[in-house]
C-alpha cells in the first residue's frame, strides 16, 4: 500500500474550530496506522451503499483533486473540514434538547494506492490530547486502539472511474453521509427493513415444522429485536438473537442456520446497516398455535421472555401448555367456573 496523500484536521464542535494538525508522512509507524484504519473499514460488515446526489456537490468535487495530489488540495481538505464542523455544530443543536452530544474527532483525508487500484478515505477517527511520559506535557495524537467512526470509501477502477463506494457508520448518521457527505442510498429504509425482514423470517421458516418451539422463541426474538431498535445493525442482531440462543432441542442446528444468516445480506439486496421502518414489522407478527380443535394460541406482538412465559409439562401420558397470565387467569377463572 502506498499512501498518496494524508490529511489531519481536529473539528471542535465546542469551540467551533478546525485546527489543521501536521502529520510526518516518513514517521515510521504512520503506515502501520493507515494500514489498520484502512482494514478496519473493509473488513467491517456493517455498511451501507450510496450513490453521490445530482449537481455539483462540495466533498464530490474535491475527490478529483485528492486523487491527482493537487497543488491546491489543503484548501479544499480544509474546506471539506469547515463544511464538517458546520454540519455537525447545526446537528448538535438538535440533539442538545436529548441530551445526546457527537462524538468528538478528527477528519481525515487519505489518498492511497493498493492492489493495483486507488482508494480515497474520507474519515472521523479519534483524536486524543495525552500527557507526554518524556516531558508531561500535553500532546495530541491518534488513538492506535479506537480509531474510527464514520468512514467513506471510494474505489476507482484502472481507467480512473469511481466504481462504488460506501459509508462505514454503526448508527448511521443523518448529518455525516447526506448533510455533510450529500449521498443518497441505494436501497431505502422501507426496501432495506422489508427485505431483511422476509429474508431471515424464510430463513428460520426452514426450521418450523421439525423445531417449532425453537423456531417461535428465534421468530419472537429477532422481531422484537427489530420493534426496540431504531437501527438496524446486522451483526448485532445475528450476536445477539441468534448467536446467543441455546436451543431447546439438542438436535437444533444452531450452527448451520447462523452460516445461513450471516450470507443474507449480500445474497438478498439488503444493507446491513440502516433505519428500522417500523410499520414494515406490524403485518409479520401475528403467530397462530392449534392447541385443540377450535382453540388457538394466537401471539400478536414481541412477547417479552417468551420462554418464561409458555412451558411444557408432560403427566400421566398428557402433555400441557403451561402459561403464566394473570390476565387470563381472572377471565377463566369466571368463566369456567360458571
Amino acid at each position: 500500500m502506498e499512501i498518496k496523500s494524508i490529511f489531519l484536521h481536529h473539528v471542535d464542535v465546542q469551540t467551533k474550530n478546525v485546527t489543521p494538525i501536521e502529520i510526518n508522512e516518513d514517521f515510521e509507524n504512520l503506515n502501520t496506522y493507515v494500514e489498520g484504519l484502512v482494514q478496519d473499514i473493509l473488513d467491517n460488515p456493517n455498511r451501507r451503499f450510496y450513490n453521490w446526489k445530482d449537481g455539483e456537490t462540495q466533498v464530490k468535487n474535491s475527490l478529483p483533486l485528492i486523487k491527482a495530489n493537487s497543488h491546491d488540495i489543503e484548501s479544499y481538505v480544509l474546506n471539506n473540514a469547515k463544511r464538517l464542523l458546520e454540519k455537525e455544530v447545526k446537528a448538535q443543536e438538535s440533539m442538545n434538547r436529548m441530551g445526546v452530544e457527537i462524538q468528538r474527532g478528527s477528519l481525515l483525508h487519505l489518498s492511497i494506492e493498493s492492489e493495483g487500484t486507488h482508494k480515497i478515505i474520507i474519515c472521523k477517527v479519534e483524536h486524543d490530547e495525552v500527557v507526554s511520559e518524556i516531558n508531561f506535557e500535553l500532546i495530541r495524537g491518534l488513538n492506535t486502539r479506537k480509531k474510527l467512526f464514520k468512514a467513506l470509501l471510494v474505489y476507482y477502477d484502472q481507467n480512473g472511474e469511481i466504481t462504488h463506494n460506501y459509508v462505514h457508520d454503526k448508527k448511521p448518521t443523518k448529518y455525516w453521509w447526506d448533510d455533510f457527505l450529500e449521498l443518497d442510498p441505494i436501497t431505502t429504509d422501507e426496501d432495506n427493513t422489508e427485505n431483511a425482514l422476509n429474508e431471515i423470517d424464510k430463513c428460520l421458516t426452514r426450521y418450523r415444522k421439525k423445531y417449532y418451539v425453537d423456531y417461535l422463541i428465534l421468530r419472537n426474538s429477532f422481531l422484537g429485536h427489530f420493534r426496540n431498535k431504531e437501527t438496524l445493525n446486522f451483526t448485532d442482531l445475528v450476536d445477539e438473537v441468534f448467536e446467543d440462543y441455546t436451543p431447546l432441542n439438542k438436535d437444533f442446528p444452531k450452527k448451520k442456520l447462523l452460516e445461513s444468516l450471516k450470507k443474507l445480506p449480500e445474497k438478498n439486496n439488503f444493507d446491513t446497516t440502516f433505519n428500522i421502518i417500523k410499520e414494515k414489522i406490524n403485518k409479520r407478527q401475528k403467530t397462530n398455535i392449534r392447541l385443540a380443535s377450535n382453540l388457538y394460541l394466537s401471539i400478536d406482538d414481541f412477547v417479552e421472555n417468551l420462554k418464561n412465559i409458555i412451558e411444557l409439562e408432560q403427566e400421566g401420558g398428557n402433555k400441557y401448555v403451561r402459561i403464566m397470565s394473570e390476565d387470563g387467569y381472572n377471565k377463566l377463572e369466571d368463566l369456567l367456573n360458571k
